[in-house]
């Protein structure tokens, strides 16, 4: 399961579906590791055009019918998560890529490192550096930098996956169910989360027994 999340980061061609990844506050406090709460809310006239977008956006992936409107809706929330609004940490990002795609990771860590002293508010710096340290089994640095990201970005749904996924590989299952239920509150057609919540309940909670 978590080889087939790392291998979505080489899709750099399309609208760039990444890795489900982590967040936590550290490597000793993960059993009970928590979500970014929502931010507070701002009235619609008042946000820029880009949190107003990401805004209509969830809403319409929240109504979705169907698995193609719900993932087109996604694509269009990640690749807006991905517009840094600067050319220079934009190709910082694609060399990044580049490199993780021909699991050149060392090289990849370069330029995502690169872009996370540049512009630490950029959420999808901090994202991708994690995914380097998680694919070299670095957790605990993963676990830091996907910290940031759901400051950022709370509603980051591919963080929140990749957060469940860490907290089961450690054996929190109970925490792996409450995430991966409040990343399918968020994104209802995450892929993988509606059947591995499923399996989890099932541990945890007895259901079907």
């Amino acid at each position: 399961m978590r080889r087939a999340y790392a291998r979505a980061m080489v899709s750099v061609v399309r609208p760039l579906a990444l890795i489900f990844l982590l967040a936590a506050s550290g490597a000793a406090g993960l059993v009970h590791a928590e979500i970014a709460p929502p931010p507070p809310q701002t009235p619609e006239q008042d946000k820029p055009p880009r949190a107003a977008m990401l805004d209509q956006l969830f809403s319409q992936l929240a109504k979705a019918d169907t698995v193609e409107e719900g993932k087109r809706y996604e694509a269009a929330i990640e690749q807006l998560w991905l517009q840094s609004g600067s050319p220079s940490i934009d190709i910082l990002m694609q060399r990044g890529l580049d490199a993780f795609s021909e699991k050149n990771y060392d090289r990849a860590f370069y330029y995502f490192n690169e872009v996370v002293v540049l512009d630490p508010a950029y959420s999808e710096g901090w994202h991708k550096r994690a995914t380097v340290y998680y694919v070299q089994d670095n957790f605990s640095r993963a676990l830091a930098d996907l910290e940031h990201v759901l400051r950022i970005e709370p509603r980051q749904f591919l963080a929140m996956g990749g957060l469940a996924l860490m907290l089961e590989e450690l054996g929190d299952k109970k925490g792996a169910l409450e995430v991966f239920r409040r990343a399918l509150e968020v994104n209802p057609w995450l892929d993988g989360a509606s059947q591995a919540e499923k399996s989890l309940a099932i541990d945890v909670e007895g259901r079907g027994i």
